[in-house]
């Protein structure tokens, strides 16, 4: 294995200082950068699950009408370099590299140790003003008071859904969650909300509830959920096109849709499939079900489809509710094949093992010759090795192809074993 370059080093080097508590290095680093996140507009995508797919949905959407979209997500499947999207497309390596360099040094004079999460998203600010974004889809890490991606001027914020999840930051309630992801709303801003239940609803401030669109929307990822999550983007890009053409039109190529086209929208989702979350191949099912709200929507995903229960290659974190993770997809698995993830907080082997005899799901030993087709579960970190795998394999994963495994917010042991 290479040598990881300079700009790679310090990127690594912060994982170890966990999440910051604060908005300072953020405030500091954007005024000594030339605030970078006031060159474009922000959209803010919060909320439990469905962040990823709705902020996806929605920079294609905004993609297809025109307007120069950056896109910010996380955490990342094989690569860092997943975050960074303009227009659909990845950040270049060396370009990364680049701004990355250019962070350490600013923070090396500001004297202050920004965060693995704070280093990215400055990273994205600034690509995003380099290459002149006209808006940034900005979905937030954890909670949204306190979120880095915050300090941008987000004209619009979108919640997707509330669960309980992250409760050592967050709060044990879906009230106290709830109340820390509207954080995420700036002064003056449109709030959007998505998949709330109604005692929920009654506590957000004034705002737009996504509906039902009819004739019904079709979008790559399989399952209800993720027609509500297409619907929630839909929402925000009419909200957005329909409210902002005044600032964006001169900026606008001649042959672009001034105004939300319902028909291209469509056009658009239906093509568009966020990776490694309810994502079916020929002999594969991925999805990243970490928490059991999202278990639960992959268990009535597969109902819904009417998939008999299937062999599973499962692994989850200590961190995880992982009893609650199972017990919602045991009517889904045939046999539990367990394996450890290659992260520190990763929960064992064993501990899985234990956990399925105890719920009665079958399970057995890590095979490569499981029968197929086989659901693939329980963390992002596990979806994200099969993806760096299978990636050669199937041409729905051709953009990942030759990219370079990272770790993400947590350290990574060397010298993975091989899951397929």
């Amino acid at each position: 294995m290479s040598k990881p370059s300079k700009a790679s080093e310090f990127l690594l080097s912060r994982i170890s200082l966990g999440i910051s508590k604060g908005l300072h290095n953020m405030k500091v680093l954007c005024n000594a950068l030339g605030e970078p996140q006031k060159s474009f507009e922000s959209i803010h995508i919060a909320g439990t699950n469905g962040k990823g797919s709705t902020a996806f949905y929605l920079s294609s959407i905004l993609q297809a009408h025109g307007v120069a979209t950056g896109l910010f997500t996380s955490p990342h499947l094989v690569s860092v370099r997943e975050r960074f999207r303009i227009n659909g497309k990845m950040i270049s390596q060396s370009e990364l590299d680049s701004i990355l360099l250019q962070i350490e040094n600013t923070a090396k004079i500001a004297n202050i140790e920004p965060s693995y999460f704070e280093t990215l998203t400055i990273a994205a600010f600034l690509w995003f003003k380099k290459n002149k974004a006209q808006v940034a889809v900005l979905e937030a890490g954890l909670g949204g008071k306190l979120d880095s991606t915050k300090v941008a001027n987000g004209c619009i914020a979108a919640i997707t859904s509330i669960s309980l999840d992250h409760t050592e930051f967050l709060g044990n309630t879906k009230e106290k969650i709830l109340k820390e992801k509207l954080g995420i709303l700036k002064k003056g801003a449109t709030l959007v909300l998505g998949n709330l239940p109604k005692e929920l609803l009654t506590k957000c401030p004034p705002h737009i509830k996504a509906k039902k669109i009819t004739p019904v929307l079709q979008v790559g990822n399989f399952g209800k959920i993720y027609i509500k999550n297409a619907e929630l983007a839909w929402t925000v890009a009419k909200k957005f096109l329909n409210s902002q053409l005044s600032t964006l039109n001169s900026q606008l190529s001649p042959n672009s849709q001034l105004k939300f086209n319902a028909a291209s929208t469509r056009k658009i989702l239906k093509k568009t499939a966020w990776p490694g979350r309810m994502q079916m191949l020929k002999n594969f099912i991925l999805d990243g079900a970490h928490n059991p709200e999202a278990a639960k929507v992959l268990a009535k995903c597969l109902k819904e489809k009417n998939i008999p229960p299937l062999p599973c290659i499962f692994a989850s974190l200590t961190d995880k509710d992982t009893v609650g993770v199972l017990k919602a997809l045991k009517p889904h698995i045939s046999v539990c094949y367990p394996v450890l993830l290659e992260n520190p907080r990763a929960r064992s082997v064993e501990e899985i093992c234990e956990i399925c005899k105890k719920l009665k799901i079958k399970v057995m030993p890590f095979s490569k010759k499981i029968q197929k087709p086989i659901l693939i579960t329980g963390s992002l970190y596990l979806v994200g090795k099969a993806i760096f795998e299978l990636s050669g394999k199937y041409g729905e994963l051709r953009e990942f192809r030759g990219l370079h495994n990272f770790p993400n917010e947590s350290l990574q042991k060397k010298n993975p074993q091989s899951l397929l």
